[in-house]
């Protein structure tokens, strides 16, 4: 089980685009992201689910050695009925370097079709506001390190459709729940 958060840079989606008098579109990518993760792992396989900000579950699934790792995501829920054709999904070959016992550093390269929430507000901050979403692909690289239970991961992506670039800075936490219960030995 863990907790993180994420900052974007470079080209996300934050401006407001006038559309009439009567309203406006707002692309309303928000820049720093949260996430709680619960991940379960037998032997070599990994299963898991988080919550983002966006509120959407994401689900998590590969195989990880010591060394080598694949991971694969999706989100099977959508704000809209006109995006359910087009999930958000991703998958992601991870290597990983052990350094000393409790400290790593890993290198990471994905592609992803990411997504963002689309607001169509007839004024600011209204209850009345129409949430679609907006696609697109990504390819990206990346370098990690942790320490125990801390990691820190910095990923460059760039957007196929666009040529917008992303940089992310990731902080996870991941703590070690054991939720088995030993057999007490009855004498």
């Amino acid at each position: 089980m863990g907790f993180g958060g994420a900052v974007v840079a470079g080209d996300y989606y934050d401006e407001v685009i006038q559309r009439d008098d009567d309203g406006h579109d707002g692309f309303t990518e928000i820049p720093v992201m949260l996430e709680g993760t619960a991940l379960g792992r037998v032997e070599y396989f990994v299963l898991g689910v988080a919550l983002e900000t966006s509120v959407l579950p994401r689900f998590t699934a590969g195989v990880a050695s010591d060394y080598l790792g694949i991971q694969t995501w999706v989100t099977p829920f959508v704000w809209d009925e006109a995006s359910k054709p087009n999930r958000p999904f991703g998958i992601m070959l991870i290597e990983q370097y052990p350094i000393q016992p409790n400290f790593n550093i890993g290198f990471s390269q994905f592609f992803s079709n990411n997504s963002y929430a689309h607001i169509d507000s007839p004024d600011c901050c209204s209850l009345d506001a129409d949430y679609y979403t907006v696609y697109y692909k990504e390819l990206g690289a990346g370098i990690y390190i942790t320490y125990k239970i801390l990691s820190f991961e910095f990923r460059y992506g760039n957007e196929l459709d666009s040529g917008n670039n992303r940089f992310y800075f990731d902080v996870n936490l991941m703590f070690n729940v054991n939720i088995s219960q030993k057999k007490k030995d009855v004498k």
